[in-house]
């Protein structure tokens, strides 16, 4: 074979075998590519699964804290799903229910003591699960051994992906607002009760006037306008309780704090009741002190708490009569009334400060008549001025001690 030959087989293998490098080159390169392509994909994996990762831990933790605060509501929780089977209780909702373990059971099953006006009666509940929200009315309860705990409660449909997966009952004991509801209704009426006894005798007393004043003498008209003057005084003593009573209750009632001789003021009014004791033929004795006298407090509702303590001790005592002391313990001064009247009984002691409360033997007196706020009214003003009034002792038939305190001044 000549040697041209030779060279031309060898440059044309050359080139085979350089076009064969050429298309292997561009082979590795492709695959180096893909390869970095690969990498960079199981990189953005690897962030993605350790995000959801997070993601997962972040749900798990919110889902534990949220089950932590669900638990310690002071609302009852309860979750049902649309099979009608209780998924959660909250530890609040377990209080009210007798069945244990609750999570599983159907939930008419569950809360088998829930009446509502006095029924089983669980239409609003499938209303909800239908996706309705409801209201429960304020005659739902729950009934127990002890009695009925009233409760106001909601129902709430929790929709998933435009799917309603669990309703929500949430519920309360509503005791409370069921007393003070029931406590207004008292207040109101007790209040036009009370009003209507002088406002009748003012209106007869004016009456008489109007159409007999030619015909009646001097005294007679005298002691009618003594009647109306008497009943009015009377009409504006309730008012002002009733005020005060509503001020107390909305948190309007301010005081003005200033130093003053609760010895003097006391005084004060012993002298002015001093007639009412006379008339009852009972002995009102005032220890007077000349060493602690000044407190720190409002001087007028001071007066009026004394006012009232004192003349509860006449008018409840049929005999014997009053002793109003001062004694310090511990920077306050403590002023005491000790009647040797009709007393009050434990099982009554703990209804003395309640609003339109009158108890013990003495209270039944028609001369004893009074609306059962004085009590009430005076301790709020004694706790708003730092002070207090207590019942210090009493014992049936034996009488009673009561304690004003307020801060030395």
């Amino acid at each position: 074979m000549s040697l041209l030959v030779l060279t031309l087989i060898a440059s044309c293998t050359a080139a085979v075998l350089y076009r064969i490098f050429l298309r292997q080159r561009s082979q590795l390169d492709q695959y180096r590519k893909r390869l970095n392509d690969l990498e960079i994909t199981l990189g953005k994996t690897q962030a993605d699964l350790a995000r959801t990762s997070e993601e997962a831990q972040g749900q798990d933790e919110f889902q534990r804290l949220a089950g932590r605060i669900i638990s310690q509501l002071d609302h009852g929780v309860m979750c049902i799903d649309q099979n009608s089977v209780v998924q959660l209780v909250n530890t609040y909702a377990e209080k009210f229910l007798d069945i244990s373990p609750a999570v599983g059971k159907p939930y008419s099953e569950v809360l088998h003591r829930l009446r509502i006006g006095g029924k089983n009666d669980f239409s609003q509940f499938e209303e909800a699960l239908k996706g309705k929200s409801q209201i429960l009315p304020d005659t739902a309860e729950f009934t127990t051994k002890h009695g009925n705990i009233p409760i106001s409660a909601t129902l709430t449909p929790l929709s998933s992906n435009g799917t309603i997966a669990m309703t929500a009952f949430i519920f309360a004991d509503n005791s409370r607002n069921v007393d003070r509801v029931m406590e207004e209704k008292a207040f109101f009426s007790t209040a036009a009760h009370e009003l209507r006894t002088p406002l009748s005798v003012i209106r007869f007393a004016a009456s008489l006037l109007v159409a007999k004043i030619d015909t009646l003498g001097p005294e007679k008209i005298i002691d009618h306008l003594k009647k109306i003057e008497k009943a009015s005084e009377q009409a504006v003593d309730l008012v002002n309780n009733f005020l005060n009573v509503s001020r107390i209750d909305q948190g309007r009632l301010e005081v003005e704090k200033t130093p003053f001789d609760i010895v003097a003021l006391t005084d004060e009014v012993v002298s002015e009741l001093s007639d009412l004791a006379k008339e009852r033929k009972l002995y009102v004795h005032h220890e007077i002190s000349e060493e602690h006298r000044m407190v720190l407090g409002d001087k007028m509702k001071s007066k009026e708490v004394l006012t009232n303590l004192i003349s509860n001790g006449i008018k409840y005592t049929l005999q014997g009569g009053l002793t109003i002391t001062h004694q310090e313990n511990n920077r306050t001064l403590v002023t005491k009334m000790s009647d040797t009247g009709s007393g009050i009984t434990p099982a009554s002691q703990r209804l003395l400060f309640r609003r339109f409360m009158q108890v013990g033997a003495g209270r039944a007196q028609s001369s004893a008549k009074s609306t059962g706020l004085g009590l009430y009214i005076s301790k709020k003003f004694a706790q708003l001025m730092g002070g207090d009034v207590v019942l210090e002792s009493s014992k049936p038939n034996k009488g009673s001690t009561f304690a004003f305190s307020l801060p030395m001044g």
